[in-house]
């Protein structure tokens, strides 16, 4: 008998513990688990060596703005032309809050796929010559048989936190009409992972070739809300407007206390409104058979 997975948000955010090295997903507004973060901050999470998306967006800097995170693994913070440079990644790392390990989109991937075939290290043609190795001192330049390359060592995370369109109640799950048709960072989180939590927008009753398997999973509708879910929804530009208007007006705080502190992700909801909500929704139309005959 296959062992139900299905978990609440508090379940999943229990399996957290302080100082843990987790991989968060998102990649710019596409797949943050925002559900799970606000949960996370909820429960005063301190300490974290977040591994976020290669290009990661607010899953990550409301992590930072909240004091829950120690150092950051990401090639950048940014929520495009909102805001070139997220507000609480800027100010934190200005002010020396936060340690950045240094990277570009390739070094992230690289690090992590040392850590899923469990070597210490893989090497890296890409970025020789630039400043990478000075602002990082992790990643050497080496020289072998004439030809230089970057020393990636191996990052291996404690638990994946993960979004994905749709999971059955044994763990495994998948998406559905994939933005760019490509998955950005999901599989290769849950695989340097020694557990993976995936939130959900929903629950099937089977998941055929799923995209990754075994892992916890949380059903949350808009759990990604204001990011974008690949397949169902866009992300909701106005609210990362206020949010950003907030950082800067030095009232971040005030927004916490609006859209995380006292209130349940269905709370959370509640106040996007479903008017709201129904408006960011992907309208998909369906295609019917047309092939002549």
């Amino acid at each position: 008998m296959i062992k139900d997975r299905l978990i609440s948000i508090k379940e999943a955010v229990e399996k957290l513990k302080p100082d843990s090295t987790i991989g968060l997903s998102g990649f710019s507004y596409m797949n943050p688990p925002m559900a799970l973060v606000r949960e996370i901050i909820k429960k005063n999470i301190k300490g974290l060596r977040l591994v976020s998306g290669p290009t990661s967006g607010i899953e990550t800097d409301i992590l930072i703005g909240a004091g829950c995170v120690k150092e950051i693994i990401t090639s950048c913070v940014a929520f495009e032309k909102i805001a070139g440079i997220s507000p609480n990644f800027k100010k934190f790392s200005e002010k020396g809050k936060i340690k950045t390990w240094e990277c570009d989109e390739s070094i992230w991937h690289i690090a992590l796929k040392a850590g899923i075939q469990n070597k210490p290290y893989l090497l890296w043609p890409g970025a020789v010559g630039t400043s990478i190795p000075e602002l990082n001192k992790n990643i050497k330049e080496i020289k072998i048989k004439n030809k230089y390359y970057l020393k990636i060592p191996a990052i291996k995370l404690d638990l994946g936190i993960v979004h994905f369109g749709f999971a059955d109640k044994s763990g495994n799950a998948g998406f559905k009409n994939l933005f760019l048709k490509r998955q950005f960072c999901e599989q290769e989180i849950a695989a340097a992972s020694k557990e993976t939590i995936v939130s959900v927008e929903e629950i099937v009753p089977e998941v055929k070739n799923p995209a990754i398997n075994g892992s916890f999973v949380v059903e949350a509708e808009f759990g990604c809300h204001p990011g974008a879910s690949n397949g169902y929804y866009i992300p909701d530009l106005a609210h990362y407007t206020e949010y950003v208007k907030l950082c800067k007006e030095d009232k971040f705080d005030k927004y916490l206390d609006k859209y995380v502190f006292g209130i349940s992700h269905e709370e959370y909801l509640e106040k996007i409104g479903k008017k709201r909500l129904n408006q960011l929704k992907l309208k998909i139309p369906q295609i019917k058979n047309v092939h002549k005959k």
